[in-house]
């Protein structure tokens, strides 16, 4: 939600300025290891029938929450930019080509081909867990081989330029075919961890070199973001960085930050950590429990906090407190959806 606000001075303390990967990467790589870790359990027990038929459910509930998010998208960024009368609005949060023609678009949206702005990330994951679906059957038997394929496939992104194809012009903003590969590591972790029983372990001099390299990454990210606003980074030092950390393509610096940041944080922090049970923490963790109603009322949010920062000025104390009130607003919604949730398991147990 912070970072989905263009030019918010608050973003600037998330990961994506200390490191060269931002939540995108923690979402992909950790949905990987939960569905290896959900449906690979339920493969083992029911069959992998079932368990394929789980995934294409939970495929079924990201494509209509998607279809849905984009409506109500669209109607938000229209009605906004004519209420400000800001036409420029449109064109910034990408909805021109449905507004000129709303039949051609439409149908684009439904193939996930039409992606407005900040409404990328669910088409990936719906395009990840398709794949998965279809790959369940054989992980038990090719794992280590399907790993090794979906690592030539990402090593050939840069060489032919595979990407799908995106409405009106360009390409998939994640690209599909690249970002794959870390969704595949996850897999790999998830399987190794919650269905062989056997958690990924890390030697020390992996560790120690995952550390160095984010004790490397950290100040040089850092510059670099800095200089976005105090113009003191090199345009060609800038230029070659972020070359190597493409977000389309999945850049291998950013790869390498994320399972670097992977690696260390499984050591550092135990599992018993006392924190993790504090109530800001709890509160944090009912949003991802939550995360798909969550993110969708985040884009909301997002566009309009937007909206109200470029009409009513976008000053450090207008960014504070739009920022403030989206981020206690998602955790009072959070907090709502388990509470609702656990009320229905309580009378379910108690009807049984």
């Amino acid at each position: 939600f912070v970072n989905h606000i263009p030019d918010n001075a608050f973003s600037f303390l998330t990961l994506s300025n200390f490191l060269f990967c931002d939540a995108a990467e923690i979402f992909v790589f950790l949905s990987g290891y939960a569905a290896a870790l959900v449906f690979g359990q339920r493969a083992g027990r029911e069959g992998n029938a079932y368990a394929m038929a789980g995934v294409l459910a939970r495929v079924w509930t990201l494509y209509v929450a998607h279809i849905f998010l984009f409506v109500i998208y669209t109607a938000q960024v229209a009605w906004t930019a004519q209420s400000f009368d800001n036409p420029l609005f449109i064109e910034e949060m990408q909805i021109a080509a449905f507004l000129d023609r709303p039949h051609v678009a439409i149908l684009q949206a439904l193939t996930l081909a039409h992606q407005p702005l900040f409404m990328n990330i669910l088409p990936l994951y719906i395009a990840l867990l398709v794949c998965f679906a279809l790959a369940l059957p054989a992980i038990p038997r090719l794992g280590p081989a399907m790993l090794v394929v979906s690592a030539l496939l990402y090593a050939c992104v840069p060489l032919f330029g595979w990407n799908l194809p995106a409405f009106p012009e360009g390409a998939w903003f994640f690209n599909p075919f690249a970002w794959q590969f870390l969704f595949a590591i996850g897999i790999a972790c998830g399987w190794r961890a919650g269905v062989e029983g056997r958690p990924v372990a890390t030697p020390d001099w992996l560790f120690y070199a995952a550390a160095a390299f984010l004790a490397a990454t950290v100040p040089i990210r850092t510059w670099v973001s800095l200089g976005y606003y105090f113009d003191v980074v090199p345009p060609a030092f800038a230029q070659l960085a972020f070359q190597f950390a493409d977000k389309t393509n999945q850049g291998p610096l950013r790869l390498l930050s994320l399972l670097a940041l992977a690696i260390v944080v499984v050591r550092v922090v135990p599992r018993d950590a006392t924190w993790l049970g504090a109530r800001w923490a709890r509160a944090i963790e009912r949003c991802g429990i939550n995360s798909l109603p969550i993110f969708c009322i985040g884009i909301f949010l997002s566009v309009a906090a937007h909206a109200l920062l470029v009409e009513y000025g976008s000053t450090l104390a207008n960014q504070a407190v739009v920022t403030a009130a989206g981020a206690l607003s998602l955790l009072v919604l959070a907090k709502l959806l388990s509470w609702y949730k656990n009320q229905g398991r309580a009378r379910k147990g108690a009807g049984d």
